[in-house]
């Protein structure tokens, strides 16, 4: 266990802190999107290493991805319960896709603990679906929704949710899918 690190029990934190003795005091947490996990170099954060020179970086597997236990379902109310959890004194947060949507329920919860809010392509659509734009989005995609059946394994949910939208397939790790 590291020294200073909030920990959660059952969410796995992959922490990078490459200061020698200074840089900033107040860490910023990472929330990733769905197919990936908070280190990962394809849609995770790992591009963010850089960062490590100057303050403390958290990044968290949400439940389900990464290195953190599988689960039956995904919860936005969970994992922002994790995270409010991982805030420590305050941090900086950054939220990437359903990770964004995460990042904003944490930061309603606690706003005390949250020094700066990053959200990355929340997915949060249906909040504004009044608008043109995205109305037009929605519309655009809502055929490139994968049909992937409930018996299906693993790699191939992985391999038709990304396929079908035109995405590279993320590698399948422990704990994702």
């Amino acid at each position: 266990m590291l020294t200073g690190v909030p920990m959660v029990t059952g969410v796995h934190v992959t922490v990078w802190d490459d200061r020698n003795g200074g840089g900033a005091a107040t860490p910023a947490l990472f929330v990733h999107n769905i197919f990936t996990w908070g280190d990962d170099p394809e849609y995770g954060f790992a591009g963010q290493r850089p960062l490590a020179a100057d303050r403390r970086l958290l990044l968290m597997d949400r439940r389900g991805y990464g290195d953190s236990p599988d689960t039956a379902r995904s919860d936005f109310e969970v994992d922002a319960e994790d995270v409010v959890g991982l805030l420590g004194t305050g941090a900086h947060l950054v939220g990437h896709g359903n990770g964004g949507v995460v990042a904003l329920l944490a930061a309603a919860r606690r706003p005390d603990l949250v020094r700066s809010l990053t959200l990355i392509q929340p997915s949060a659509f249906t909040a504004a679906t009044d608008r043109p734009l995205v109305a037009a989005l929605l519309d655009r995609v809502r055929g490139l929704t994968p049909t992937v059946t409930d018996d299906a394994t693993p790699e191939r949910f992985l391999r038709e949710s990304t396929e079908s939208v035109g995405l590279p397939v993320p590698p399948l790790r422990r704990g994702f899918g």
